[in-house]
């Protein structure tokens, strides 16, 4: 199952930046809306087309469900690796563990981010832009289509990784999704006189080695075979060489206990301007818990981690040095996160290795992106029921409107803040571990936690 990355993002996110697509790109995209490709189809039966410019693009089908209607056109061996990434992952959800309502698993969710794709979708006409939609309608009166049912509005979008989905902007990626759409046009027409099996249309899976390939000629298009893209490896963002004066005052630190870290993709666009000429990054963050404690180090979410690596890394360097001690040793997620600290690491005296189990940052990370998935009120919810602190402030008649969530989270931690120790100390450790929990958003002052950790070191 291929999941929509759709339903990760808010509509006004997932419609910014998205310019007036071309007349050619309305053509091909009715074209293939009459073909009715996707009821012909799983989203697990990929075909592959030859691109004018060489390259080859890997085209899922989606749309059998009815959820979600798009030709989704993955270039070269990145963007493969992106669909082999989603469709291939494992399936166990957290929020099935939370007890949550949501779209889709963690997993889907965080791979989703890593997508490399354009997309060609249809839309209901109330989940456009009005100015969007008013342009489809303008194209579909000049040409004399009825705009009738749903998802009958074409949208396009380019997913990159870790970027919003933004519009179609360059003439290469307007080329490619109309060659991509017009090859569906033709593999359509081909089914209705053979079968798939005949194409060499079958499931894909992770033991797939071959492709039916499309190739466009003077006369149609030539059905070929194409292998299968290998590994695609990433290279992961490597900052510069740390300040020494940094490297310095952490090496002056105490040393106690070890880190679990693991970067964590934030669903939430900060900065998206409409008319700006790159997509904006989703903020990253790096998320470290002591594995003993449970305590979260915070560090600031950025958005430009492709491009300056070292600003996520010095703000880790600088927690520590606000924190008063670092771990004597740091067990990280995966390689990406082991390039983003290694030479810090190394000169800061800190041992490092890599272990994908941590179950410390399990446990975390299910809280955060509950947190974000569900809304602030869920995951402040106190399971002991203890009512001795009303942390979302006073809620006594059901009627009243629900407080505003950054609202309320800012007046909590001010009526903590203006709390004595003593009284800090009568809080129950669950509400407690609740407020460190959030450190990595933000939301909770640096005065607060140090005292907090202070106060609580044995919770």
């Amino acid at each position: 199952m291929v999941y929509s990355q759709k339903n990760l993002f808010t509509p006004e996110i997932f419609r910014e930046g998205w310019p007036m697509a071309t007349e050619k790109m309305y053509d091909l995209a009715f074209q293939y809306k009459r073909t009715k490709l996707w009821k012909k189809m799983l989203d697990s039966e990929l075909f592959a087309v030859r691109f004018s410019d060489g390259e080859i693009g890997y085209c899922c089908v989606m749309g059998l469900a009815g959820e979600h209607i798009a030709l989704g056109v993955y270039v070269g061996a990145e963007g493969f690796q992106s669909f082999r990434e989603l469709a291939f992952q494992e399936t166990d959800s957290v929020y099935e563990m939370l007890g949550i309502p949501a779209p889709m698993n963690f997993a889907s969710a965080e791979l989703a981010f890593r997508q490399s794709c354009l997309q060609c979708s249809f839309e209901n006409k109330e989940d456009m832009d009005e100015d969007d939609a008013q342009e489809v309608r303008n194209y579909a009166r000049a040409h004399k289509i009825q705009l009738r049912g749903p998802h009958s509005f074409p949208n396009f979008a380019k997913y990159m990784r870790y970027r919003v989905p933004w519009g179609i902007r360059t003439a290469e990626d307007e080329r490619r999704i109309c060659e991509a759409l017009a090859a569906a046009v033709a593999l359509a027409k081909l089914l209705e006189t053979m079968e798939k099996t005949d194409l060499g249309i079958f499931q894909v899976d992770e033991e797939t080695k071959i492709l039916p390939l499309l190739i466009p000629g003077q006369r149609g298009y030539n059905v070929s075979r194409t292998d299968v893209p290998k590994e695609w490896r990433e290279e992961y963002p490597k900052p510069p060489e740390t300040d020494p004066e940094r490297i310095a005052a952490v090496r002056k630190l105490r040393k106690k206990g070890v880190y679990a870290c693991e970067l964590l993709h934030l669903p939430g666009a900060i900065g998206a301007e409409p008319d700006a000429e790159q997509a904006p990054y989703f903020p990253v963050l790096l998320l470290c818990v002591d594995t003993k404690s449970g305590f979260p180090l915070t560090t600031q979410p950025v958005t430009d981690y492709d491009t300056s690596p070292e600003t996520l890394r010095d703000s880790f360097a600088d927690a520590l040095i606000s924190n008063g001690e670092c771990p004597r040793a740091m067990k990280v997620r995966n390689e990406e996160v082991l390039a983003l600290l290694e030479e810090f690491c190394m000169k800061a005296g800190i041992l490092l290795s890599v272990d994908s189990e941590l179950p410390a940052l399990d446990e975390i990370r299910e809280k955060i992106l509950g947190a974000l998935y569900s809304g602030a009120h869920d995951f402040m919810d106190d399971d002991d029921e203890d009512d001795d602190f009303d942390f979302m402030g006073d809620d006594d008649d059901e009627d009243d409107e629900p407080p505003d969530m950054e609202e309320a989270i800012a007046e909590a931690m001010d009526q903590l803040m203006r709390m004595s120790d003593m009284e800090l100390k009568t809080l129950p450790p669950m509400m407690v571990r609740q407020v460190l929990d959030m450190a990595p958003f933000g939301f909770v002052p640096q005065e607060l936690q140090l005292r907090l950790r202070r106060l609580f070191k044995k919770l």
